[in-house]
């Protein structure tokens, strides 16, 4: 009834905010409702930490008559902490937009914000894979429509039709699975996830997340830069973590080569996304980067047969990166706060992804372990990096909204600190020493380089100050285009135009002044095929 009760009182929230905005507009009423319905939802997601485990149905029906699965939500320790994430990633941005003084933050965003918590947090509840399809649909075709409302939508549809189609190739993969699945035995629900079909399930949430095919569409709009624009670009990709970290650990056993390839491109796209990450001259820039680095550790975990272990890194992924881009306007005094979201990715000794290290790192150090703790410490070097860098005095500032601005970074790191203690059985732990002290060294090393030479990473000095830098921009370049699969779709493009101009000018030509004998040439000429044919059989 709590689960009900948290998705019913988002809904009734957003639908008062557009019936009253559209008889009687009134902002700060409107916030006052986003704010109580969100706030209320937050607050009651820590009380189900109780009722851990628990299962939901929303429909059932008779085996046989439409499908084997019925709709349900279930709840666990595997996708509460996502649940509190989500929420606390809506009540952070409703909080935080106070301080915005943007065409784009209006009543209508604001329940648009609810809108986009709700869809996940379904998805992320889902019980079997029937339930996360369904979600996984409607929240692309809600974010279809949401970018195509965009102020720039006709300059960005090229980009907005990528996403969408790359989006809709990992449900049907996500289905593909189910069927393999199904070929092996029932399968009822995540917590019964056949061996066999892990690797197709893990191709599904690889491609959402942009992973396998490094889908990277920058989408530069005013309204997509902080609040809604915040949470529609990561909660997305809550789900599909959900999805990694239910994977057992035997399908690593299954198609080894195949588990080989998938390893080479989650290091090589946790590489190159992390060297982005840590080089782009903003963190709105840089945000799809972070998306795909810390989703490629998840995946990396998984593929080590440690898929629980990578839940730290999408949390990180969540909570880390809403900190960091809803911190505008930068404030210097409130500087530390931001600075606290390090906890949320860190690694170090009984912070919330300790244990993460585990699912990166095997007992003895190699190739793959030094590519994903440079990998890391590129991403902490890139964090610290953003947070300095945005550097300015804000004034005139509303008194409530010099309390709700950081109010809302609070939260999110309040939320850090408690699942980092509770969020899990055995939460707490020291991990693999060895690999978190690594990373720090190396973030130290670049901390130390980059105060010598006064802001190493400034872009008009940058390739004076890297030896070798214009040859490792053209190697990440190439190894972008590679692995979006972009020359792909230039191929197809430039043959769609081919045969367009070809069938172009066969209709010109059957509908010319030479049309009927072009037409009685090419029947005569179908003719005798045919009858050669007759004669051979």
């Amino acid at each position: 009834m709590i689960l009900f009760a948290i998705l019913g009182v988002l809904l009734l929230g957003a639908v008062i905010i557009k019936i009253t905005n559209s008889y009687r507009p009134n902002t700060a009423r409107s916030w006052a409702i986003a704010m109580t319905s969100a706030g209320l939802a937050w607050i009651a997601s820590f009380v189900l930490r109780l009722y851990l485990p628990s299962e939901v149905n929303l429909l059932i029906w008779f085996p046989g008559t439409l499908f084997e699965e019925s709709l349900g939500f279930d709840l666990n320790y595997v996708n509460w902490p996502y649940m509190v994430a989500v929420l606390t990633m809506c009540v952070a941005s409703i909080l935080t937009d106070t301080t915005r003084a943007d065409p784009s933050v209006t009543p209508h965003s604001w329940a648009q914000t609810i809108a986009i918590t709700v869809l996940s947090l379904a998805s992320i509840l889902s019980a079997n894979s029937l339930t996360m399809a369904l979600f996984w649909m409607l929240i692309d075709l809600f974010e279809l429509f949401s970018l195509l409302r965009l102020s720039r939508a006709t300059e960005l549809s090229a980009n907005i039709l990528t996403l969408f189609g790359v989006r809709l190739l990992s449900t049907f993969m996500l289905i593909n699975a189910t069927s393999i699945a199904w070929q092996a035995g029932p399968f009822y629900g995540f917590g019964l996830m056949q061996p066999n079909a892990s690797l197709f399930f893990l191709v599904a949430a690889g491609l959402r997340l942009g992973v396998f095919i490094l889908n990277l569409p920058f989408l530069d709009s005013p309204e997509l830069r902080r609040g809604v624009g915040t949470l529609s670009r990561l909660t997305p990709a809550a789900s599909a973590l959900v999805l990694i970290a239910y994977l057992p650990a035997e399908f690593v056993i299954f198609n080894q080569n195949l588990v080989g390839v998938l390893q080479v491109l989650t290091l090589i796209a946790a590489f190159y996304s992390s060297a982005m990450w840590l080089t782009r001259p903003t963190n709105y820039e840089a945000r799809p980067f972070w998306v795909v680095t810390l989703s490629a550790l998840a995946i990396q975990s998984a593929l080590n047969g440690q898929a629980e272990a990578g839940r730290v890194w999408g949390l990180g992924l969540l909570l880390s990166g809403t900190l960091l881009f809803l911190y505008d306007p930068p404030i210097r005094r409130i500087r530390f706060l931001p600075l606290m979201g390090l906890l949320g990715f860190i690694g170090l000794p009984y912070t919330l992804a300790a244990s993460g290290w585990d699912g990166l790192l095997s007992e003895s150090f190699s190739f793959a372990s030094a590519v994903m703790i440079i990998t890391h410490a590129f991403l902490v070097l890139g964090y610290i990096r953003y947070i300095f860098k945005a550097d300015s005095t804000v004034t005139g500032l509303e008194k409530y909204a010099r309390i709700t601005f950081p109010l809302g970074l609070v939260t999110l790191i309040q939320t850090i600190l408690v699942l980092g203690l509770v969020g899990w059985p055995d939460v707490l732990t020291l991990g693999r020493l060895w690999g978190s002290l690594s990373s720090l060294a190396l973030v130290i090393i670049g901390l130390l380089i980059a105060w010598r030479f006064n802001d190493l990473m400034n872009r008009e000095a940058i390739n004076q100050k890297i030896p070798f830098y214009r040859l490792a921009a053209t190697v990440l370049t190439f190894l972008r285009k590679v692995l979006s699969l972009s020359w792909l779709t230039s191929l197809s493009r430039r043959v769609y135009i081919s045969l367009e101009g070809l069938g172009g000018f066969l209709n010109q030509i059957l509908e010319g002044d030479g049309g009927i004998l072009w037409s009685l040439v090419f029947i005569l000429m179908f003719a005798i095929i045919f009858l050669s044919l007759a004669r051979q059989l």
